[in-house]
């Protein structure tokens, strides 16, 4: 909540605000939850309009008083970063911390992949992610303080055939991420960037729209929650971790797996991302 004014009226000026990419379901829902039960003031943006409104309904139901403003926009499209950073300046008083939600995924072997579909992929997971980061980013160093969050994937840590392009532009987030920490680190600077590496998440639009209903991605046991990756994100964004992956346990395993030679991380990879009928 912003402080009070000597009329007893409230300041608006002091609130807390977190933009949320990819807010209207799945994670960010999730994760918009936990803000606004801390008393933040939200701006969601998806493309989406009326799972957006549908969004707002189910905030507004955890507090009356929450502060929404919704902004439907397709993040994949060129100046979609710049447009979402125009409209905050003029609503908001300044964006206290970022969520770099938004993204899809796609799935096979490259020559049979929409090429359009997978530019548009890695213009929302690179180039719009990058921008809204660097926008965002300078503002905060420039008041010193600030969160960024930024959305990985477990996929991001080794190659993955069928799901090529996607883990690549993960990868991208992973690295770039946590240079970016480690750089603010170095200067001094109390702003934070934080990247989340979940493993397959269930109960989101992600497999559908990913064409990925017939893999064994979503039932193996390694399959997490949108509750459990935002609520493991929100107490780890404040923790300050670098880099966290959500779920009970992941993060030693990742430890162990990740000693492995690469094409035997290929491998595992690539029996998580099989098709059901595959014995290939």
């Amino acid at each position: 909540m912003g402080r009070m004014n000597n009329d007893g009226s409230e300041d608006r000026h002091d609130e807390r605000t977190a933009l949320i990419t990819g807010g209207s379901s799945g994670i960010g829902l999730e994760l918009a939850k936990l803000f606004a039960k801390d008393g933040y003031k939200l701006l969601l943006v998806a493309r989406p309009e009326e799972e957006l409104i549908n969004a707002r309904k189910i905030l507004q139901k955890i507090d009356p008083n929450t502060r929404i403003l919704l902004r439907s926009i397709d993040l994949s499209k060129p100046g979609s970063a710049q447009e979402v950073y125009s409209f905050s300046k003029e609503n908001c008083s300044r964006i206290d911390v970022l969520v770099n939600c938004a993204g899809f995924g796609t799935y096979g072997f490259i020559n049979e992949i929409s090429s359009q579909r997978e530019h548009d992929m890695l213009h929302l997971h690179v180039l719009t992610f990058y921008d809204l980061t660097r926008f965002y980013l300078k503002d905060m160093v420039e008041s010193d303080e600030g969160h960024i969050i930024n959305m990985a994937s477990i996929s991001a840590f080794q190659p993955n055939p069928n799901f090529a392009t996607y883990g690549a532009s993960k990868s991208f987030i992973l690295q770039f991420s946590r240079s970016l920490n480690y750089e603010l680190r170095e200067r001094g600077s109390k702003v934070h960037v934080m990247t989340v590496c979940p493993t397959a998440v269930k109960g989101t639009g992600f497999q559908k729209a990913a064409r990925m209903e017939n893999t064994n991605t979503f039932s193996s046991w390694m399959t997490t929650t949108p509750e459990t990756v935002a609520l493991d994100t929100y107490r780890a964004m404040q923790k300050k971790k670098d880099m966290i992956i959500p779920g009970h346990g992941f993060n030693f395993i990742h430890r162990i797996v990740t000693r492995l030679p690469t094409k035997w991380l290929v491998k595992l990879s690539r029996s998580q991302l099989r098709e059901k009928h595959s014995q290939i």
